[in-house]
């Protein structure tokens, strides 16, 4: 990790909360390049946790795994 983060908890806030608009911002845009209108529903419940679980998974990382405030 990088050492701004290590020294400054308001860095890996910034940089947790950009890295997630912005994933969710570039799948979004992919979703509906190639959306199907007749997709099954189980289609649009992937992309959902697809769109999703990946931000919830770095913020884990950040915060719980490596500590966080704690540090």
């Amino acid at each position: 990790m990088p050492k701004i983060f290590k020294q400054n908890k308001f860095a890996l806030l910034g940089a947790n909360i950009f890295i997630i608009l912005l994933w969710i911002a570039i799948f979004t845009f992919l979703i509906n390049l190639f959306e199907i209108e007749n997709a099954p529903f189980y289609i649009y419940k992937i992309s959902f946790l697809i769109r999703f679980l990946p931000p919830i998974w770095i913020t884990w990382f950040l915060w719980i795994k490596r500590g966080g405030l704690k540090r």
